[in-house]
């Protein structure tokens, strides 16, 4: 499986071609729309990867961006929760920080003389209860999300309607398995060693921070080519069909 994902893109006929492509769009990233891009890119490795099919090239940029679209709105879905959560504790937190004071006025007989207080008033425990809680179970639904959404992204490549990223059922049938927890943590590995390499290379002026975006995006490859690996194999009792350009056909 591993080697299978770090050879997936350079194997393809066009691999020059994809990584040139794919590190100038992350490069040019900030702006929006080829971030977008390179998120439909990585869908469609996604697809392929599940249809057993080569990596895919850059071309039908329409679709291309359609697909990333989708991809982005699946992901900031997933995601909702815990950021609601976090903003609930954040918020929580500024109001805690706010010093409540008490004065004594009675000995005040100049208007404007500068008071100061003379006693604080702290976050009680039941306050401080509830922030810790809220962090934790923040903290909880990000890592659940951040597990699952592969899978429901995989299953939107795959099947090529929206609503099948949230087909709970089956996305957790297959999160559940061993052959995707197996892609999964071989993908975190993949992740964890890039961003090692790109602190690296940004500690070098312009050669290094000229190869980050081509690291990223190659490291971004291998790890869906792993999550796509992974979901093939959790789903490998209902595959039967093919890939025609990023959907899946049955046979």
């Amino acid at each position: 499986m591993f080697e299978t994902a770090l050879r997936y893109l350079v194997d393809s006929d066009d691999a020059t071609e994809s990584l040139l492509i794919g590190g100038l769009l992350t490069m040019l990233s900030w702006l929006l729309i080829p971030a977008v891009l390179v998120s439909g890119y990585l869908q469609r490795i996604l697809a392929r990867t599940y249809a057993g099919d080569p990596a895919p090239s850059f071309d039908d940029w329409g679709d291309l961006l359609g697909e990333g679209l989708k991809a982005i709105a699946v992901a900031i879905a997933y995601f909702a929760l815990p950021i609601v959560l976090l903003t609930a504790v954040l918020a929580s937190l500024l109001v805690f920080s706010v010093e409540t004071t008490v004065v004594d006025s009675s000995t005040v007989t100049d208007p404007s003389t500068v008071v100061e207080p003379v006693a604080n008033a702290g976050p009680d425990l039941l306050s401080v209860a509830l922030v810790l809680g809220g962090l934790s179970l923040a903290a909880l639904t990000s890592l659940a999300a951040w597990y699952v959404l592969p899978a429901a992204l995989a299953r939107l490549a795959v099947e090529g309607r929206l609503g099948a990223a949230f087909q709970f059922r089956e996305i957790a049938a297959a999160a559940t398995s061993g052959s995707y927890a197996t892609g999964w943590l071989a993908a975190l590995v993949v992740h964890l060693v890039a961003g090692g390499l790109v602190g690296g290379l940004a500690s070098i002026p312009l050669v290094g921070w000229a190869l980050v975006p081509f690291v990223i995006f190659y490291s971004n490859a291998v790890a869906f080519s792993l999550y796509g690996q992974g979901y093939r194999d959790a789903t490998s009792t209902s595959r039967g069909g093919t890939v025609d350009g990023d959907r899946r056909v049955t046979a």
